[in-house]
């Protein structure tokens, strides 16, 4: 199937479109809270103060809460949004948000899903940009370009189906996916792949995953060792969390690339300021490894 410029970049901004308005959905369609007496909230106020507390009692015109041993009385009218929280996100009696691209590490994927409605803006050196899109709980799709390719005449497109959210027991994940690269020209129509299977153990902040995944190209051939991979996430902070994802991939017998680096993130966004490594690099590069940059926008 040939897919011209034209199509590719049409393809682009709709998926940019379709995103902005899934956003836009998105914070329309919030749902008014029933307070009871029995959960924790984030109430957040209509000057952008937050505060977390249980809530007591309301009258016609105010609500109480309850914060750190103080009584709060709010005007209902200052309030622009109230949710129930997890008490387990509180972690030396302060609120830890949750981890808003728990989803992913630098390259590869956690087993963890998006959640349906969910979806992520990726940004990658500044030139790779890629979507990623909950259709459900357990399937997301994904897709991107690489901007220099792009506005060559030459594009490479990404497309990143991915399953995941599949619970084994209360510690292991379980899922899995495909990260296709095609290259779209007068000359050549076609790209190549990974297909993986993941397991992930812990909690959205802190945790590990294992793959597997075998490389193939739409020319018909498949690699017959696989690519493995450890990377793991340990948030030790309500903003920083430290990072490391790491291959083993069958070159001649197998290579090792290893990262380390840190993820900086507030609710909607995350940072990420890595190093990419392997012997080669080091030796023949620099010893620390070299420097990689992404940034996320959660929506």
């Amino acid at each position: 199937m040939n897919i011209t410029k034209s199509g590719v970049l049409m393809l682009l901004v709709c998926t940019i479109c379709f995103s902005s308005l899934s956003a836009q959905k998105k914070k329309k369609g919030t749902t008014p809270v029933t307070f009871n007496t029995t959960e924790t909230y984030l109430i957040k106020l209509k000057d952008e103060s937050t505060f977390t507390g249980q809530y007591v009692e309301r009258t016609d015109s105010t609500v109480v809460f309850t914060a750190k041993s103080s009584r709060l009385v709010i005007s209902k009218d200052d309030i622009e949004s109230a949710k129930v929280i997890d008490p387990s996100r509180f972690v030396n009696g302060k609120y830890w948000f949750a981890n808003p691209h728990h989803t992913r590490y630098l390259f590869s994927p956690s087993a963890y899903n998006l959640k349906k409605g969910e979806g992520y803006y990726q940004n990658i050196y500044a030139t790779v940009q890629s979507f990623n899109y909950g259709l459900s709980d357990h399937f997301s799709l994904g897709g991107g370009t690489e901007l220099i390719s792009l506005f060559s005449g030459y594009p490479l497109i990404m497309v990143t189906p991915k399953f995941g959210g599949y619970r084994i027991n209360d510690n292991w994940q379980a899922g899995g996916g495909v990260l296709f690269v095609g290259g779209f020209n007068d000359d050549f129509n076609g790209g190549a792949g990974i297909g993986y299977g993941i397991a992930t153990a812990g909690n959205e902040d802190r945790n590990i995953t294992f793959g597997l995944g075998w490389a193939f190209s739409t020319e018909g051939d498949v690699e017959s060792k696989p690519v493995a991979t450890i990377s793991g996430m340990y948030r030790f902070s309500k903003n920083i969390a430290f990072v490391s994802e790491n291959w083993l991939i069958p070159f001649d017998g197998y290579e090792p690339f290893f990262s380390y680096g840190l993820r900086f993130f507030g609710e909607k966004i995350a940072v990420d300021i890595a190093l990419i490594n392997s012997p080669d690099i080091a030796t023949e590069v620099i010893a620390i490894g070299f420097p990689y940059v992404d940034f996320v926008y959660k929506f």
